[in-house]
Parts: structure tokens; C-alpha cells; sequence
């Protein structure tokens, strides 16, 4: 449940920024498996501490700043070994308005992860009682099928998307620089639309631009320089032919 949330979550957060609808996740399905866990983390550790101490204001500050923390650690370590795994980043809090300035190698954010501390209280305080009491509303075993099919549907989803990415990998390895430019140009067009591609190819036209004219440049430096350096020179010389035209006193 709570990986279907966060899946719900970063949908609308993706689609708003990006002003159309986006389906997030790396698995097909609608979860997204790092929520889970991390609501599970929130749980364990939360609700301990909800009466941790007899001071409420402790409790509180407590519950966020461990699941701030938690959470952060959590989505670090998991963006490393995906990294590792496929050799591709699979977030990036660059891309965001809201959290581009203070990241760390684009895996974690400050403003994410004072969220997430806020998730952690909304969980601990208010959402976890509510999916605590609608899960025991179930039956025993009505709870271990829903388990073992939730099981064999995500692993069987994590197989085919990992699959797929090796394929991917060996048929991206197998095209020309052509068609690779080609496939970009697709993919970037789908992404964004056409003012995404033509906001591109504008800033590769003005670099090139200034690629070619910076040899042009360095000549006209150097000639300027020269220029300078024999006008130097001249005045250097002019003067020491004054100097030895003076008679001596």
C-alpha cells in the first residue's frame, strides 16, 4: 500500500512539473518499491517513538528528524546500488525547480528530505492507524494470498524490466552514431514535445557557433598582441636614440 502511494505521489508531483501526465517508477506496475520499504522504516521506527519521552514536543522532533534521516539514507544507498546495477540514474533532483540547488550528486535533496521527515510524521501520527486497522480487517489467510501474489507480481515485473535493460544495453551497443542521434531526437521529442528539441538544437547551433569562432578570436588576440608588442618596441628604440643624441653634461 505504501509503495502504491508514493507511486501516486511522485505521479502528481512529475506531472505537475512536467504539465502533462507521467508515469513514474522503473517497474511497470503502479508502485514504486523504495516507498514501501520506507514506509515500513516509519513505521518501526515512529511509532516507538510517538511516547518515546513524556515530553509530546521531543516525541515529535524525534519522529521527524530520525525518519528524515532514515528516509535520506535509505533513497542514498538504494541510488547507489541501482546506479551500479543498471549504469543509469534512475531520479535526478536536478531536473526539479524545487530541489536542483541543494543536492548531493543528484541523489538526495534538503527539500526532499525535510518531506519525507514531514511523511514520517503524517505516517507515524495519522495514516499508519488507518492502513494498521484496514489491513487486520482482513482474514489471516486472506492476507498471505494477497502477500504471495503481490510477491510473484513485482518480482516477476523487476525480472522483465531488468531484462529488458540488458537487451536495451546490447542493442544500443550494436547502433551507429547516426541512429543513436536519432533515437534521441525521438526520445526528447516524446519527453518534452517540439519546443524541448528546438530549445536543443538552438543551444548546439549558438555552441557551435562559438566553437568556430574562437580560433578567430585567439588569432585577432595574438595579432593585437603582436601589434602592441612592436609598437613597444619602436618607442623603446626612438627613446634610446634620444638618450644617446643627448650631449652629456
Amino acid at each position: 500500500m505504501f509503495s502504491v502511494m508514493g507511486w501516486v505521489l511522485e505521479c502528481i508531483i512529475e506531472s505537475v512539473n512536467h504539465r502533462r501526465p507521467i508515469n513514474r517508477g522503473f517497474l511497470r506496475g503502479p508502485y514504486i518499491p523504495i516507498y514501501g520499504y520506507g514506509g515500513v522504516l516509519f513505521a518501526l521506527v515512529g511509532i516507538p517513538l510517538r511516547t518515546a519521552f513524556p515530553n509530546t514536543y521531543l516525541n515529535i522532533f524525534l519522529v521527524f528528524f530520525v525518519g528524515m534521516s532514515l528516509a535520506t539514507l535509505l533513497e542514498y544507498i538504494t541510488a547507489s546500488l541501482l546506479e551500479r546495477v543498471f549504469k543509469k540514474q534512475l531520479w535526478d533532483y536536478s531536473t526539479l525547480k524545487l530541489t536542483y540547488k541543494f543536492t548531493y550528486k543528484n541523489r538526495i535533496s534538503l527539500v526532499s528530505s525535510l518531506f519525507f521527515g514531514l511523511c514520517s510524521l503524517f505516517m507515524s501520527y495519522f495514516l499508519y492507524d488507518i492502513v494498521d486497522a484496514f489491513t487486520l480487517s482482513f482474514g489471516f489467510y486472506t492476507l498471505v494470498i494477497i502477500n504471495v501474489l503481490m510477491v510473484l507480481l513485482m518480482g516477476t515485473d523487476m525480472f522483465i524490466q531488468v531484462h529488458k535493460q540488458e537487451n536495451t544495453k546490447k542493442f544500443i551497443e550494436k547502433l551507429s552514431q547516426e541512429q543513436l542521434k536519432e533515437m534521441l531526437q525521438k526520445t526528447l521529442i516524446q519527453m518534452g514535445g517540439t519546443r524541448q528539441i528546438r530549445e536543443f538544437r538552438e543551444f548546439r547551433e549558438k555552441s557551435e557557433a562559438l566553437l568556430k569562432n574562437i580560433p578567430n578570436d585567439i588569432k585577432n588576440n595574438i595579432k593585437s598582441v603582436n601589434e602592441n608588442i612592436n609598437k613597444n618596441i619602436k618607442n623603446v628604440n626612438e627613446n634610446i636614440k634620444k638618450l644617446k643624441g643627448t650631449p652629456k653634461k
